[in-house]
């Protein structure tokens, strides 16, 4: 999902919960996800539809801040 439409969905709610994890295909970087009240998930992007991936938590948390998240669970 893109930072914009994210932006969106959490002024209106959607989103429940937020999680940090592991990058699949690449294991040295985090990236995040988004989960919405009614079951899907999401992975946050840039606005080019690439998906945010970082070595720095920092930079994921920047990211999550940009669109209003105050809380996420981390997975190392």
């Amino acid at each position: 999902m893109k930072l914009s439409d994210a932006k969106v969905k959490f002024e209106d709610g959607y989103f429940g919960f937020v999680e940090i994890r592991k990058n699949p295909g690449n294991v040295s970087e985090y990236i995040a996800l988004l989960y919405g009240v009614d079951g899907k998930s999401f992975m946050l992007c840039y606005e080019n539809d690439t998906v945010i991936s970082a070595q720095e938590l920092e930079h994921l948390v920047l990211m999550l801040k940009e669109v209003g998240f105050r809380r996420a669970k981390i997975y190392f």
